[in-house]
């Protein structure tokens, strides 16, 4: 496991990503805007812009990318099967895109898995990179069109 923490923290590093290390999980600090263009660095207070956490956990086979989205409670009771909906037809129009469901907290989130052995830079990239891309796409597609803030 130790080899595979390295390997992470390596990875993360050349894409020059801010994180720390606690109890055995990666924990990544984003800052987003809610429409579709990018984020100015520094303005994460203004209207527009909204604040998440990446969580990466390596396991002895996986290695699990993983982020809370939206509480499922704050979707208004005759929004809740659109919105939902929405969110199975973005796995399904993106290929990058897994929104999923964590019934003990009731929390809509993102994840992604991969397999520790034979894991390497390109796949790691691509899988950990769909996470924040699915964050954004629900803020500037499902949340806009839903009314959701």
């Amino acid at each position: 496991m130790t080899d595979l923490k390295a390997q992470i923290s390596e990875y993360l590093d050349f894409l020059k990503m801010k994180y720390t290390y606690k109890d055995g999980i990666f924990e990544l600090l984003f800052s987003e805007r809610k429409d579709d263009r990018p984020a100015a660095p520094g303005r994460t207070a203004e209207e527009g812009y909204f604040r998440y956490t990446i969580w990466i956990r390596p396991r002895e086979k996986w290695v699990e990318v993983y982020c809370d989205v939206y509480p499922l409670a704050n979707i208004p009771p005759d929004k809740k099967a659109d919105v939902l909906l929405d969110l199975l037809g973005c796995n399904r129009k993106y290929a990058e895109v897994c929104f999923d469901f964590d019934e003990s907290r009731g929390m809509i989130g993102t994840s992604q898995e991969m397999m520790a052995q034979g894991l390497n830079f390109d796949e790691f990239r691509e899988e950990f990179l769909a996470v924040p891309w699915a964050v954004k796409k629900f803020w500037s597609e499902v949340a806009r069109k839903h009314g959701l803030k």
